[in-house]
This record gives C-alpha cells, structure tokens and sequence, in this order.
C-alpha cells in the first residue's frame, strides 16, 4: 500500500517542508495585518479530510477578499524578505519560492471571477464567519460551512478523490484508503 501511496506522491520531502514553511508565514502575516482568508480547493480539503496537506497535491489554495488585495500588495516587500515572490496571474495571486506556489484567489462576495471555478462558488451563509481548522501544526481559517460546502462542490469527497495537480496533466478518479486519508507533513527539525 504504501508503494501505492508513494506514486501518488509529487512533491519530494523537502519540498513538502518548505511548502508548510511558506503557507505558516503567509497564515501568520495575514493573521498579523488582519487580512481575511480561508482554505480553499485542494487546500481545504486537506485540512478537513486530511489533517494537512493531500499526499498529491503540489500546492496550497486559498481565498482572499478582493478589498484586501491592496494591503497585501503593500506587504510584498516582507514575502520578499522571506525570500518569496508575491505574483498577478490574471485574476488570481501566487506566492512564489522555486518551483513551489500558494495559489491566492480573489473573491467577492463568495464568487470567483474565474468562469471555470463558478461551480465553487460560495453561497451566501457558507463562507463567514470563518471557523478554524489544523493544517499539520498550522492553524488556518476555513469556510464557515465547510462540510456543507464540500458536499455541494465535490461530491463523495469523504470517500473518493481525483489525482489532479499542476505536474501531472489529467484527472485520475480513486476510492480513498486509510492510508491515503493521512497527511503529507512535514519533517520535525
């Protein structure tokens, strides 16, 4: 099983450490300039279902307001003090080390101005208040309905899930074991 478990896998150990390294300073200097956020795709279903990061995904995903976006743009010069890049890309935001990324989404209201990520729209009393969920040892803000909302968005999430991340092209559909719930952690230093 856990050779299964190892194939799946895309991001190396180092790679995983760094990754919880990014996500628990951007968690920690949003927290500190009071910018409003919540796990989001992938992300979110790694904090509910996993405890932490889902062994294949190869990034973290959240949403931030669009009325916050000008004061993150002015904290670009602390990511870069911790070596990151705080990049546009079209509609959405990167934070940048490497090859590795947190995918920062702009929304209004709960919407996504994407058209192909309509259907994870939020509806009106699912995304705030926000609630708190463990991220590894990261303590990150979630959707206030979160369990609603992953019913209505990925349905059967609890049980299957699909491969599908940034270095492998297409979606592959599998039946969750209980090894494959774990979290992908970091190493303790």
């Amino acid at each position: 099983m856990a050779e299964e478990l190892d194939k799946l896998k895309v991001l190396n150990q180092e790679e995983v450490n760094i990754l919880y390294e990014m996500f628990s300073h951007l968690v920690t200097t949003l927290n500190k300039y009071a910018i409003r956020y919540a796990c989001s795709g992938g992300t979110l279903l790694g904090a509910i279902r996993h405890g932490g990061l889902i062994s294949w995904d190869d990034d973290v995903d959240i949403t931030i307001e669009k009325e916050d976006i000008p004061l993150l743009l002015h904290l670009k010069t602390i990511f870069e003090g911790l070596d990151y890049e705080l990049v546009k890309v079209g509609k959405y935001m990167k934070l940048k080390k490497d090859n590795l990324f947190i995918d920062i989404f702009i929304i209004e209201k709960g919407v996504y101005p994407q058209q192909q990520y309509q259907k994870y729209n939020f509806e009106e009393d699912e995304y705030k208040p926000y609630g708190k969920a463990m991220f590894g040892s990261i303590e990150v803000s979630i959707p206030h309905k979160s369990i609603e909302y992953l019913n209505r968005t990925f349905p059967n999430w609890e049980d299957e899930a699909f491969i599908y991340n940034h270095r492998i092209k297409g979606k592959q559909k599998i039946s969750l074991t209980k090894e494959m719930r774990e979290p992908y952690l970091p190493t303790e230093e």
